[in-house]
This record gives structure tokens, sequence and C-alpha cells, in this order.
């Protein structure tokens, strides 16, 4: 359904302060528009056009976190009833009858839900409507764990307890424990949230689980246009990468990747020193829902990446920084799916891991590459030979996706990427087009939807996150705020990358509003900066015992790195991902830029390049290494995907 931003013809935009509305796409990233008069028309990008309404829907849009748990876990359980149902090409009536039979729902309260999904498909819709001022009730922590346990021991094992057994052990160490005990409607809620997938995997094995809700091998149903599907994964590049400020070799980049399965574009991805995790998926993915003209403008990277909106289903492996619950709730919110290949089956994620290999490949011939293997390697010296910061590769990757991948012919589907794209935006004889994917209408809520969370009271010092303390006038109506016979705990989000500042659910506003550190003079740190002062205080033989010891043991820690950054890679590495951090927080910020101080102009020493080819070519070199052999097709060959890619 529209979320109030759409691209379609006929629908209204604002072009140059002016409502406009757009007669057709022209192509996959441009709209004719009639400015107003019916006369007069202009093709334009539509990178450029903005909302009439991002404000208003910004401010309407329901938060996943306003929720309170006993709503949250309510919604996830309606929408887990009805999900085979809203998501099916064909819906009849006895499916619905077969559902509520199932489920023990009227047929009328699910056609309800359905039609209240329906509307938005946001989960948070399903979230029962509360009325007054009725503060909701909640177990007990110690409650909640019995119950968990009892679940996680007769319940989800091949015990196969059923639900009367699991409530009377639940009620039986509740007694032993002197804890009152939940109602029986309780505990059976807990079982229905349950995930199918899960409960006949721990109850029946993986073959059973497999044969239930396996994919078939090869094939993805429903891959039939741009964003059905799309896969995601990290590689560990093999080069050598420098620092920017001492040019010494600090290792090696970790790059996600996420492609569209349809045309083999790439949807996005994210490049960083840091070892890959939930953080690294939530910016991949962010990246690729986002337009992307202004990164390619500001990389002064020629091309377009045509690639926006949100896919129908992400396809990724079974680390567990994919089954993160921050990224399963979140897709679930946007009503994006998602799907995980068996352990051990590299084929069923065949188009992720072609597109790591031609990257893989290619970038062996850049100065610095560590190849595959130490027979690949040779006596090649990766680190004496490495030229390039992490700076510098990333607008020559970007260069290899848009300009090169992007263009040429993949022997998967018999034509380039784009063209592909193209065709499944725009249409061709052989199939219908999609039209323009509808924008993400509030990217800074996107963004935030990804970042780690924690809940918190409010005390009259602020908030405080590990040592760290956070003040700001605007939590001072919530200070020791009451919720039934406890303190009120408000949901806070911190963005990793730059933790001197929260993200605070105001309740009222149901938004996010930024709260700084309590003293605002302390620097801005990462999360990794704080771990490694904790770390460093640790082998010190000290404690992190207040704020004032970590800012502290910071500044001694930095001033005794400085002057050891020559001799140890490990504290370069480390100082350059510091300030890939700082790049990360400009590039992907979550607040509107705040202009510079004004200052007079002063010239620039440093001598400006023509292009990417003079970051991969080296003329200075006496004994150029023997490339290892590249070639012309971006795609392994069905015997490469036979073995399961284990190369790569």
């Amino acid at each position: 359904m529209s979320n109030g931003f759409s691209f379609q013809p006929g629908a209204s935009v604002l072009w140059r302060g002016k409502r406009c509305t757009i007669v057709e796409a022209v192509t996959a990233s441009s709209v004719l528009l009639d400015i107003g008069d019916g006369q007069d028309k202009e093709v334009v990008p539509v990178s450029k056009l903005r909302s009439l309404k991002d404000a208003e829907s910004a401010q309407a849009d329901r938060s996943l976190d306003a929720l309170a748990p006993e709503d949250l876990a309510e919604a996830k359980r309606r929408f887990a009833i009805i999900k085979p149902l809203v998501r099916c090409e064909r819906r009849s009536e006895e499916d619905v009858q077969r559902a509520a039979e199932r489920h023990g729902v009227p047929r009328a309260t699910l056609y309800r839900w359905i039609k209240r999904y329906e509307g938005r498909r946001r989960m948070t819709d399903l979230a029962p409507s509360r009325r007054g001022r009725k503060m909701p009730k909640r177990l007990s922590p110690e409650v909640e764990a019995i119950i968990a346990s009892v679940i996680d021991e007769k319940y989800l094992s091949t015990q196969k307890a059923n639900g009367e057994e699991v409530i009377l052990e639940v009620h039986r160490r509740c007694r032993a424990a002197n804890l009152s005990k939940p109602c029986a409607e309780t505990v059976r809620a807990r079982l229905r949230a349950i995930d199918p997938k899960e409960k006949v995997l721990r109850r029946e094995g993986k073959k059973a689980a497999h044969d239930k809700f396996g994919a078939v091998k090869g094939n993805f149903p429903g891959a039939d246009a741009p964003l059905a599907v799309v896969q995601i994964d990290h590689t560990l590049l093999d080069i050598m990468v420098l620092d920017e400020e001492m040019r010494l070799p600090i290792g090696r980049p970790w790059l996600t990747l996420a492609i569209d399965v349809f045309s083999r574009m790439v949807v996005g991805y994210h490049l960083s020193l840091d070892n890959p995790g939930a953080f690294a998926v939530g910016l991949c993915l962010c990246h690729g829902m986002l337009d992307k003209a202004a990164e390619l403008e500001r990389l002064g990277i020629k091309g377009e990446w045509p690639v926006w909106g949100k896919p129908r289903m992400i396809h990724s492996d079974n680390g567990k920084d994919f089954r993160s619950y921050l990224i399963q709730d979140t897709l679930d919110e946007h009503d994006i799916r998602y799907e995980f290949r068996p352990p051990k089956t590299p084929h069923y994620g065949g188009h992720i891991e072609r597109l790591a290999g031609t990257l893989a490949r290619k970038v062996h011939a850049l100065p610095g590459a560590t190849f595959s293997t130490p027979k690949q390697r040779g006596e090649y010296k990766s680190e004496a030979k490495a030229q390039m910061t992490l700076r510098d590769l990333r607008p020559w990757l970007l260069n290899l996706i848009v300009g090169v991948y992007h263009n040429k012919v993949h022997s998967g589907i018999g034509c380039p990427p784009l063209a592909r794209w193209n065709d499944g935006i725009m249409g061709t004889d052989r199939f219908r087009g999609i039209g323009l994917p509808e924008p993400i209408p509030n990217p800074r809520r996107l963004r935030l939807d990804f970042l780690p969370f924690i809940e918190r009271t409010v005390q009259p010092e602020g908030i405080v996150w590990g040592k760290i303390w956070y003040r700001d006038p605007l939590l001072s109506q919530w200070v020791r705020a009451d919720e039934g016979r406890r303190r009120r705990k408000f949901k806070v989000r911190r963005d990793p990358t730059d933790i001197s500042k929260l993200y605070f659910l105001d309740p009222r506003l149901n938004d996010y509003v930024e709260i700084p550190y309590r003293d605002i003079g302390r620097p801005s740190i990462s999360l990794w900066d704080y771990r490694a002062v904790e770390a460093w205080l640790k082998r010190q033989g000290k404690a992190a015992e207040n704020e004032q010891a970590i800012f502290d043991a910071y500044e001694d820690m930095h001033r005794i790195t400085a002057e050891a950054a020559r001799q140890t890679k490990r504290v370069r590495r480390e100082q350059a991902k510091n300030r890939e951090l700082g790049k990360h927080r400009a590039e992907l910020t979550l607040d509107p830029p705040r202009p510079p101080p004004e200052s007079p102009a002063k010239p620039k020493a440093t001598r400006r390049r023509d292009g990417h080819l003079a970051l991969v070519v080296d003329n200075q070199t006496s004994e150029p290494p023997k490339p290892r052999p590249v070639s012309n097709d971006f795609d392994f060959d069905d015997a490469e995907i036979k073995r399961g890619v284990e190369e790569w």
C-alpha cells in the first residue's frame, strides 16, 4: 500500500517548491512531471523530488518502540497467525477458516486483523488499542524467566510436552519459588507466539523442519521482479589497506553486500574495518533501501544506481548477526520477509556468492592484494606493496559496481544487470514492469530502527547507559515517572559509531529526540572506544568506576597509543577505524547537517587525483607481480556452484 509518497502516474510531489503531478515514468530513475498548467512538462530525476507529506506522515507513524511489551508480543502473535494469509498470492475463505480453527480465533476477528494490517502493511497496526490511562499489567522478571525456561526445556524439546503440561509445570515452579502464578491464558499466549518453524525444528528435528519450511534448492519462488528477493552476506576483501595519516598497513576490510536476485543489481553495501555484525547488516539494508544519487555525486562517481525502496524478502545464511532480534523485528515492522538458507549449503546463496567472487577477483589486481591463499600470493609482499587507504578503496569499489559490473553482460541472465533492472521497472514484451518503487518516507526513522536499544528509567541526574550519563531539560517531565508500582522505563537507542548522544523515545511526541552527554565537554567517542578503554583499565589492574575514570583513561590511552602508532599495526588499525567511524557519522547522520562556522578560505595543499585509475596503477614498481588471470565473465560456472562455491 502507499506510504504517502509514490512515483506512480497521477501522484503529487514537490519539485522546486511547487506541487506537480507525475505523468509517467520515463526511465528507472526519472519521471515526466506536469508542472501544473497541463501544458508545461519536464523530465526530472526522482532523487530530486520530495513528498508533500513527509513531516505529517513521519509524525503520524506509529512507533514499534512505543508499544508496551505485552502489546508488542500480541502484535507479533497476531502477525504470525495472519502472515501466511497476507503473503500468499490468492487467499480463499477456506484458507481463513482453516487458520481460524487451527489457532482458535473467530473468523471475523481474522478478517478484521487482515483488513487492519493491509491498510499500511505495518505490524504495529495489529497491536491492541488502549483506551483511557489504565496501565498495562506485567509479569515479574522471575515469573517470565520461569515461563521461558519451562518452554525451552519441556515444550521446545523432543519431549513434546503439550500446553496443559507446560502450564502445570510453570505453576509448580512458581509455588516452589513463592511467586504468584500466571494465569493459564498468559502461558498459552507465550506458546502461540513461538515461531512455527522453530517449534517444528526443536520438537521434530531438522528434516521435518526442512520438509515443511525449507526452500527448493536453486529456486526462489517469487523472484520474478526487482526487489522480490535480496540476498545479503559478508566477505573479507583480499587487500591490505593503509592508514590515512601515516600510510602504514592496518589490515583487510570487511564488505557487506546485498544483491537483487532478479536483476543481479547490487542493492546496497557497507565497507568497514570492523568485524561484521547486526550493525553492519542494518547499515547495508538502510543503504540499499535509500536513494544513492547524493553519495555518487559526493564521491564523484559517474553513472546511475537507480535502486531504492523496500525489498519483498531478505535471504541470508544462518549467522547470528542476521538472526538478531533487532534485525528480525525491524524487518517485520517494515513488512519485509526474511528467510535463512540451511547450514552448509552455500549453493542456496549462489547469487551473492558469485558477486563476492567477482569482486574478490577484481581486488586481486590492486596493489597490496593478499590473494585467496598463500600459494596464490607466492613471494608477493602485500604490506610492502599496499598503496590504498579505505577512503581510496570506497570510490574504486563503487566505480567497479556502478560503472563496470552493472553494465557488463551477466552470464546468469544474458544481459547487463542495469538493463535487466530497467526492464523489470519499465516492463518489456516478456513481462510487465512493476513501476518505480516507492521511496522510504522517513529515512531518519529507518536508520533509527536498526540501532541498538535498551530500556532505562529517568533519574534527576538524567539517563545512564553503561557508566555514561546523558541529560537534557526535556527529560525533567519524566523524572521518576511511575508505572503502577514500579518506575517507568523508557526506550533509548544509541549509535555505536557515536555514543555522545542518546535517542530518547518521548511518549508524548511518539518520536525520538536527541539527548547529549550530561557533561557536554566530553569528547565524542564510539562504542568500540568505550570497550577498548574498559579493557585497557583492566590490563592496568584498575576498574572503570565511573564516567570520569572512563574519559581520563581514554585521554591517557590515546596519548600512549599516539607515541606507539608507528610501531604497532593493531594501534594503527584502531585509529583508522575511529576515523572511519567519524566519516560514517557524516555520511549516515541521523540528524540534519549543521552549517560550518564561517572562516577565511585557506588554499589546499593536497594534490587532487583525476580519476580512479590513479589509485590502481603502480608505475614505480621495478618488478611488477604476475597478476592472477582474470575472467571477463562476472559469474561462476556451473561446476563451481555445484561444489558449493567453497573457494569463495
